[in-house]
């Protein structure tokens, strides 16, 4: 998100590569894939197109307001973030349109549908009011039978066996077991990991009964050094809370391991792991090598400090984040924000 563009082009067209999903050239449009390529979108708030603009939610929950939107839209789209997800670079690359949220009126499921919720965990405790990932498999469960009954049984499935499926769910599920149970014993966090291992599991495989065959999966962040964790622990350099980041280590690990050994049981299965952990982390600990000065601590300090060329990882863990994110957009043609 925040690396170069040449880092990011070559991360995507790996990603892509891996799935066997066409990529046409941004220079020459007469390059156009040669069949039609869906996107089924599942997860948090990293995929979130706007979904949560249809749900009665708290602020923190919405990304509905300025400056959400500010350097691409424009407007806020419900997206956390100023510009573009990563499903929407990928969605460029392959061809299509950006993918719409499944609360959107009046949209066409032919081209796929993003049905991610920011707040979404694998567990409904996670965020009550949310769309969770069980709903969200649901809502897709709909969305196929409906594309069934409109194009009919054939063309159904060739549609849903050619589309990609990308998920990425996990993080506010670690946040919540953290945050609710600071008291934890090794065993009940190994257990939780294990819980959260099989639950993902599972919904790969429940995707793939219902046609699909192709899993784009973003693995889970660095929860433990993301600005408000490390505001709340007060924590300043490279600190970053490590019990989460502990977990997580062992939730991405058995992970991949489970979706590998999907791979030799399952026919036709393919998947590509980006792994997010890794490149986030990257980016917190060296910088520099990404092409800009990228600050990663809490809001206030940057307020402080007047910086105009910092790349902000923004949280709305703040009681005025709206005026602070107002007093930090004076200088937004200096850096770039990533929430």
């Amino acid at each position: 998100m925040a690396a170069s563009k040449l880092t990011f082009n070559f991360l995507l067209l790996n990603f892509l590569a891996s799935l066997r999903i066409p990529e046409i050239s941004l220079c020459d449009r007469s390059r156009q894939p040669k069949r039609h390529v869906a996107m089924f979108i599942f997860g948090d708030s990293i995929f979130d197109a706007g979904n949560n603009n249809y749900i009665n939610l708290s602020v923190s929950d919405r990304a509905n307001y300025w400056p959400y939107g500010e350097t691409f839209f424009h407007f806020p789209t419900g997206r956390f973030t100023d510009g573009r997800l990563i499903v929407d670079f990928i969605a460029t690359k392959i061809g299509q349109p950006f993918v719409p949220p499944y609360l959107q009126p009046g949209i066409n499921f032919t081209n796929g549908v993003n049905f991610a919720s920011a707040g979404a965990g694998v567990f409904p405790d996670t965020d009550p009011g949310v769309i969770t990932l069980g709903m969200q498999l649901s809502n897709f469960k709909n969305v196929a039978i409906s594309t069934e009954e409109q194009i009919g049984d054939k063309e159904a499935k060739k549609l849903l066996s050619q589309a990609v499926y990308a998920t990425s769910v996990g993080a506010n599920d670690y946040s919540y077991f953290v945050d609710n149970y600071p008291n934890a014993t090794q065993l009940e966090r190994d257990e939780f990991v294990n819980n959260m291992v099989g639950n993902v599991t599972d919904f790969v495989k429940e995707l793939y009964n219902f046609g699909a065959r192709k899993f784009a999966i973003l693995n889970v962040g660095p929860r433990g050094c993301q600005p408000a964790v490390r505001q709340s622990e007060e924590l300043r350099g490279d600190g970053c809370e490590e019990v989460s980041l502990q977990m997580i280590k062992k939730h991405n690990s058995a992970t991949s391991k489970a979706i590998k050994e999907l791979e030799s049981k399952l026919s036709g299965f393919k998947y590509s792991i980006l792994d997010f952990y890794t490149i986030l982390l990257d980016m917190i600990k060296h910088p520099k090598d990404y092409g800009k000065y990228i600050y990663f601590d809490n809001v206030r300090v940057l307020v402080r400090k007047q910086s105009k060329r910092h790349i902000v990882f923004h949280s709305l863990s703040f009681g005025n984040a709206q005026v602070l994110q107002c007093r930090i957009m004076r200088h937004s043609n200096k850096f770039t924000l990533i929430y």
